[in-house]
């Protein structure tokens, strides 16, 4: 499936969701600096075939905050907002506003926002449970 499609599939389904606060439960956090907030939508049924469920997240990061953990489940993640310094094991990248990357599971990355507004980073999460 193209990534345009499951993107477009991924923001169809979550367009009707409301977010709200929750426990991030996508990624074993493993260390986490400045302030972050996060929104965190509830799970839907998924048509993309290996994926029972997909949940759409939001991961704003203030000026100076990070964080760094490891995947849970696989991601399809996308900068709107500001820019986020990326690294996924010991690939190292800058995500500016529209940018598109992907998580597998056992990912290590690391985010940190070193610019002087708000970064945010949205979330796909595919779910296989």
């Amino acid at each position: 499936m193209h990534r345009r499609k499951i993107l477009t599939l991924g923001v169809a389904g979550a367009s009707a969701l409301v977010l709200a606060r929750r426990r991030d439960v996508s990624a074993q956090r493993i260390e986490e600096k400045g302030s972050i907030e996060r929104k965190e939508s509830k799970p839907v049924d998924s048509m993309i075939p290996g994926f029972k469920k997909v949940r759409l997240r939001e991961v704003t990061y203030q000026p100076g905050a990070s964080s760094k953990a490891k995947m849970q489940n696989a991601m399809i993640c996308e900068c709107t907002q500001g820019t986020l310094e990326v690294m996924q094991d010991d690939k190292k990248f800058t995500a500016k506003k529209g940018h598109v990357w992907t998580c597998h599971v056992g990912l290590i990355e690391a985010n940190e926002n070193k610019g002087n507004g708000p970064a945010t980073m949205r979330v796909f999460d595919l779910l296989t449970t």
